[in-house]
């Protein structure tokens, strides 16, 4: 999923750093989740869903992420 993420960002030319930012977050955090070191809440994959498809005109959704989410 990561590095769909990445692709959708570079065709805007964007990248994680930009991503963070417009969610509110740190990229090492953005990373550590996109990584899978660590999980994070559902709120969390609804912001980045929302931010990656504004940014990029993707339709990302919340169950691309589901193997991230912590429930």
């Amino acid at each position: 999923m990561k590095d769909e993420i990445k692709k959708a960002l570079k065709t805007q030319r964007y990248t994680f750093s930009h991503l963070a930012d417009r969610m509110g977050y740190t990229r090492p955090y953005l990373s550590m989740i996109l990584n899978k070191k660590c999980k994070a809440p559902r709120r969390f994959f609804f912001t980045l869903c929302a931010c990656l498809n504004e940014m990029t005109g993707s339709t990302f959704t919340t169950e691309d992420f589901k193997e991230y989410i912590n429930d």
